[in-house]
């Protein structure tokens, strides 16, 4: 496993469930540029939407891909939550989600760290744990190679 930061081609802050999945695929095919000889190459990408209620939602989209003939490709996108408002207006104002946090929560590097999730959960949930589940979901296809 080789993890590093490839550029995503999306906006510093996606403001689109389209934007942000295209940026993890952007960043699966990046690693597999970069990095050839590999069976499986992941891209991560966290963004915001808008909801009916003009609130927004934080979100992350995982994509995998391989390296067979054809290629497989799983995706699968998180939870998603709102932020507060506070955090929003920053965010609204062009300032990305980590600087927004940092500023509102009085921290450095939240972006690097717990994220926002970790820090509106009071830690019951971390990043890293929010993002699990969607990476386990964009398995599948290869958990199941028969079926797709």
């Amino acid at each position: 496993v080789v993890g590093e930061s490839v550029p995503g081609g999306a906006a510093p802050q996606p403001m689109t469930d389209r934007e942000t999945r295209t940026g993890a695929e952007n960043r699966a095919r990046a690693a597999k540029e970069r990095h050839p000889g590999f069976d499986l190459y992941v891209g991560m990408e966290g963004g915001l939407e808008e909801d009916s209620n003009k609130k927004l939602r934080c979100f992350a989209w995982m994509v995998i891909i391989s390296t067979e003939r054809p290629e497989i490709e799983g995706s699968a996108r998180s939870a998603c939550f709102e932020l507060p408002e506070a955090v929003s207006k920053l965010v609204r104002g062009g300032m990305e989600l980590g600087e927004a946090d940092d500023q509102v929560f009085a921290r450095e590097n939240s972006g690097k760290g717990d994220g926002t999730i970790g820090r509106l959960t009071h830690g019951m949930m971390s990043r890293t744990e929010y993002y699990r589940h969607a990476m386990l979901c964009a398995l599948v296809p290869f958990l199941n190679p028969s079926l797709y």
